[in-house]
């Protein structure tokens, strides 16, 4: 592998990584917060995507104004799906007898519903590609060309993750997310109202992932079936990173893309499939938690 293309892989790995770590993300705080593995993952990151396509395309909107619709969108759906759905799995639950099983199904019921109304418009009828939001004449970083709108990928996922995390930490609402994540029952005696809470954690995680989606429109090709290819990235960045740990979910997620180009530049592109699921195994043998993963797995009451 020369100078050049290591260069160029490990850049273009940032900027799919930057991407992997904003779904991975969406994932880990419903995770932590919920203990519900959304499977719909990568059905919302695909819905997103639509909606970009259908503001623009339709609405006439601007990037800013088309970002703004598909999270506001998104955001809706998660909120409704927790307070329709999940509110009343979770309602029914026995004492000492698991609702694992039900949630996951649920999940998966909603990534079913978003494949089956995405397909009632004409516009997914085939693999189509967001118009770039930046577009121009691509800019040298060293030896490296590159896209403007590669720049705009990466500045848009790290004020996303930075916004996430500064929301998370000073905000009020953010204190309370994370009280009612380490412990339910006691953020529920101190006055924090815990169903609404988890409500608004599904719909940030599903405006995060509408994000992605736009995201990923811009540079690679949408359609109404990627969404079990988007949640195997996702998860794996999850994975790696440690499925508990924000910071090591967008960790993860850049390891990945720029294991992913890298592989795919030194052996093949076919070779690019699989890598998720080797690093996956060799992160498990290595390190079961994670790279950041909690040394302690507390189980919440």
């Amino acid at each position: 592998m020369s100078a050049f293309a290591f260069y160029e892989g490990l850049l273009n790995g940032v900027v799919t990584g930057c991407v992997y770590a904003l779904i991975a993300l969406s994932l880990v705080i419903i995770y932590k917060s919920t203990d519900t593995i959304n499977f719909a993952g990568g059905e919302i990151v695909m819905g997103g995507g639509y909606l970009g396509m259908l503001a623009l395309a339709y609405f006439g909107f601007n990037y800013a104004l088309v970002f703004l619709f598909g999270a506001v969108g998104m955001f809706l759906l998660g909120a409704l799906f927790d307070r329709i759905v999940l509110d009343r799995v979770l309602g029914r639950a026995v004492p000492g007898k698991e609702l694992f099983v039900a949630v996951v199904i649920a999940t998966v019921g909603l990534s079913f519903a978003i494949k089956g109304v995405a397909r009632l418009f004409p516009y997914t009828d085939e693999v189509r590609r967001l118009p770039p939001a930046f577009p121009g004449r691509p800019l040298f970083l060293g030896p490296v060309l590159v896209q403007r709108q590669d720049i705009a990928i990466v500045g848009i996922a790290v004020l996303a993750m930075l916004a996430l995390f500064l929301f998370f930490q000073f905000s009020f609402i953010g204190k309370a997310l994370r009280a009612t994540s380490e412990n339910p029952r006691a953020a529920a005696l101190i006055g924090i109202p815990v169903r609404r809470m988890r409500m608004l954690v599904w719909g940030i995680a599903c405006a995060m992932a509408a994000v992605a989606g736009i995201l990923i429109g811009g540079k690679l090709p949408i359609s109404v079936d990627m969404g079990s290819n988007v949640v195997i990235l996702a998860f794996a960045a999850a994975v790696i990173g440690g499925f508990t740990n924000l910071p090591g979910a967008v960790a993860g997620g850049i390891l990945l893309g720029i294991v992913q180009n890298l592989v795919g530049i030194a052996i093949s592109s076919e070779a690019i499939g699989v890598t998720p699921f080797l690093v996956i195994m060799l992160v498990l043998i290595l390190r079961p938690r994670g790279l950041f993963g909690e040394r302690v797995a507390v189980r919440k009451v």
